[in-house]
């Protein structure tokens, strides 16, 4: 026991000891030796100071302390000098065991890779998206260049088909417009062998007078070329003739002989 302890017990009990004072017990003017003020013995159903200080130190020695309005000032209480030679520890954190720790680095590598994977589906589904749009897109250019070219070629099926139907109505023009071969015996016949450029021949008799477009007409009805893309050369002496002499009478160019050998020339 703390020495202030002993020392208040020593006093209590000199003063259980010394014989009453003659002026009696009051209850007013009953004082401790311990603080010097009065102790109101009325509070507590009438016991003595001896027994009121017994119980305050018992109350010391069990609960740590003093109660308050008591008077007594003790240097430390028990529970102070224990905790001043003995503290009492601290509870420390314990650590988490080692399959706690090892559930717990489970569960956080398990939800990285779920977040990983929902990353990477989420990527995914994106570039299937884009890679969607795309040959969606790519269809839709492709549709429309194939409308185009279907478009260019009906176009230009059309316009071959005008212009055969043009090139048919000429030719047939030309054929009706051909002068009538003059017989063989005709002194101003002649004959006109033209070759063509795939090597075959073809030959008419005309009379002098008739003029090279009928030469030139009788070469279209032929359909071996197509009009207006070829002239007549004659070899021997060379002589070229065109459209732009196609009024001119055979005479007139010097086509007399009885046969005149020609060939075609595109041009």
């Amino acid at each position: 026991m703390p020495s202030g302890l002993v020392e208040s017990s020593t006093e209590a009990a000199v003063v259980e000891a010394s014989p009453p004072s003659s002026h009696g017990l009051r209850d007013t003017d009953d004082r401790s030796p311990h603080n010097g003020d009065a102790f109101p013995s009325n509070e507590w159903g009438g016991i003595s100071s001896v027994e009121h200080d017994e119980a305050v130190m018992l109350e010391a020695a069990m609960f740590g302390g003093i109660p308050e309005g008591t008077g007594y000032n003790f240097p430390y209480a028990p529970h102070h000098f224990m905790q001043a030679s003995h503290p009492y520890p601290r509870p420390v954190p314990r650590p988490l065991s080692p399959s706690l720790e090892a559930q717990r680095l489970i569960r956080e590598q398990q939800d990285d890779e779920y977040l990983a994977s929902l990353q990477a589906d989420r990527e995914k589904e994106l570039k299937a998206m884009e890679e969607a749009e795309a040959r969606h897109l790519q269809e839709k250019v492709a549709r429309e260049a194939a409308l185009e070219e279907e478009k260019q070629k009906e176009v230009e099926s059309r316009r071959k088909l005008e212009e055969e139907q043009e090139l048919e109505r000429l030719l047939a023009a030309k054929e009706a417009l051909l002068p009538p071969e003059p017989l063989l015996e005709d002194e101003n016949a002649v004959t006109l062998l033209v070759r063509m450029p795939d090597g075959s021949r073809h030959g008419r008799r005309f009379l002098k007078s008739d003029k090279l477009q009928a030469l030139f007409d009788f070469i279209d009805i032929g359909r071996g070329v197509k009009p207006g893309t070829y002239r007549l050369v004659r070899p021997y002496p060379r002589r070229a003739f065109s459209d732009g002499e196609s009024g001119l009478t055979l005479n007139e160019l010097g086509l007399t002989s009885k046969q005149e050998a020609l060939f075609l020339e595109l041009i």
